[in-house]
């Protein structure tokens, strides 16, 4: 989930899973974030939301709350393969009683209305602090859509 070291900073991999900002310096506007597993004895594993979360690494300041965190692994270890439940849709592993990981019913879409306008780029970026053979974010599809304000 989110890496506790200090010295994880919106420049590295300060998740493992989808990190999406803008402009340069880089500004978060949304992190899409993989808990390793939801009841492991691992605190920075799980998502800071899981019904487990307490002495869980918390998201950094700068991503504050505007992050979807969810996993798919339904063990308290970890097995380095593809687990088959889908993330950040609303509903899987992370979505029991007690967790707060699946409140949001637009899961997986999300709406950010930016502090000023801005022209700058956007980037997306997968994120892992370990080698792509140990931790690898499967994706299918990314979709953004951007809704301009016309003045």
């Amino acid at each position: 989930a989110f890496g506790s070291s200090p010295s994880y900073t919106i420049d590295g991999p300060y998740i493992d899973g989808i990190s999406i900002t803008q402009g340069s310096p880089r500004q978060h506007i949304w992190s899409y974030v993989v808990g390793v597993y939801d009841n492991g004895d691992c605190p920075e594993c799980r998502c800071p939301c899981s019904s487990t979360g307490s002495g869980t690494a918390s998201s950094p300041s700068f991503v504050g709350e505007d992050y979807y965190c969810d996993t798919g692994n339904p063990n308290s270890n970890y097995e380095g393969i593809v687990y088959p439940d889908r993330l950040w849709d609303g509903s899987g592993v992370s979505c029991v009683s007690g967790s707060t990981c699946c409140d949001n019913p637009d899961q997986p879409w999300f709406r950010k209305k930016l502090a000023t306008p801005s022209t700058d780029n956007i980037e997306v970026r997968w994120c892992a602090d370990e080698p792509r053979s140990n931790e690898f974010t499967a994706t299918r599809q990314v979709e953004l859509f951007i809704k301009t304000n016309e003045i």
